[in-house]
């Protein structure tokens, strides 16, 4: 079965149910191949992942099929053609499981995606990344599940992504008076005003900014540079989906020098329920 090894890692303990099952439906497994490989483990943590997968059995089936539309390759495409590409499949995936659509993980569930959302915000309040002052630009923002999450927190939040039709599902789900959405080009920051934000916040949209090219990635924290206020920080939750942790690190730290930032965090693992990697680089304080 493709992606056993992802199988291993849940059963040591490195990540966890949630994540495995994602990625394994990301590589193509069926659900049953992946009860099939299942059913000789009797260890705890074997027969509670064996149970999710024959309990979820036709919704795993569903996302596998949403999956096969999904691609985390490199684009050959132009940037601008790329990101519109990339638009179009969040659009289809949109349709198909709102919340699977901004979290794999999540397994389509809302009661999962909230959990994870909330160790999100409560990872940036601990690091004090945010506080009642605080403005902040939520890029990829998706249906504004972590928008939502920060109103209550923040002063305000701007969520910016290049899928409309995440943005109209965002609005729908999120009328907090200090949280605002709007459709960006996906390709620069251009539009945003200088020092206007304490905190940029990327969740999981960097590895689509790396998939339509390097430079692109590289501009969005060139523009983060610019409109971050003094002591604000651009917060990158996953670099790129390329598997190799040094070459996302050795990235973040030519970024950090290329505009003069602080590079205060650089790929560490802060979330129990999702793998993803935080960097953050951070403006000099006044």
């Amino acid at each position: 079965m493709t992606g056993g090894g992802e199988i291993g890692l849940y059963l040591a303990g490195r990540i966890s149910a949630e994540v495995a099952l994602a990625r394994l439906l990301l590589a193509g497994a069926s659900p049953d191949a992946i009860a099939e490989t299942l059913a000789s483990d009797e260890t705890p943590r074997g027969r509670a992942l064996l149970h999710v997968v024959r309990t979820r059995r036709e919704s795993l089936q569903d996302l596998r099929a949403m999956f096969a539309d999904v691609t985390h390759e490199t684009l050959t495409a132009p940037s601008g053609a790329a990101v519109e590409r990339i638009g179009r499949m969040f659009d289809r995936a949109l349709q198909a499981s709102p919340e699977a659509s901004v979290a794999a993980y999540s397994l389509g569930d809302p009661a999962i995606l909230a959990d994870a959302t909330d160790e999100i915000v409560a990872w940036l309040g601990a690091a004090r990344l945010i506080g009642p002052v605080s403005d902040v630009l939520d890029l990829g923002c998706g249906i504004g599940r972590v928008a939502a999450a920060l109103a209550g927190r923040v002063r305000s939040v701007r969520g910016l992504d290049v899928s409309r039709a995440m943005i109209d599902e965002a609005r729908r789900r999120c009328m907090a008076a200090n949280v605002t959405f709007a459709a960006c080009s996906g390709t620069d920051l251009a539009l945003v005003p200088s020092g206007a934000f304490d905190l940029v916040l990327a969740v999981d949209s960097f590895p689509y900014l790396m998939q339509a090219g390097s430079a692109v990635a590289e501009r969005h924290v060139a523009d983060a540079a610019r409109i971050l206020r003094p002591g604000g920080a651009l917060v990158i939750l996953n670099l790129s989906y390329g598997g190799d942790p040094a070459a996302d690190i050795a990235h973040a730290v030519r970024w950090a020098s290329a505009y003069d930032l602080a590079a205060r965090v650089l790929g560490d693992v802060p979330f129990k329920l999702w793998d993803g990697r935080a960097f953050v680089l951070q403006q000099p304080d006044p």
